[in-house]
């Protein structure tokens, strides 16, 4: 999160991803840091048991999101 809101404020667009698990605690840290508006970009929770073609399908599924945070 710091480095997300860090770069967003010096206009360095970012996709900051983050499993469903820990959005809230990502928001609140967001809020921690002044960026009461910051957005992540959420991928079905748990992420560590999977396999790497399970990790690529949840990548492939958040594609379209990051690249529009980073060219938005």
């Amino acid at each position: 999160m710091h480095d997300g809101v860090f770069f967003e404020d010096h206009g360095i667009p970012t996709a900051t991803v983050v499993s469903s698990e820990f959005v809230g605690a990502a928001a609140a840290q967001a809020r921690a840091l002044g960026a009461d508006d910051y957005r992540t970009v959420a991928v079905a929770h748990p992420i560590q048991p999977l396999t790497r073609e399970e990790v690529r399908v949840l990548a492939d599924e958040a594609y379209g999101e990051i690249l529009a945070r980073l060219t938005a």
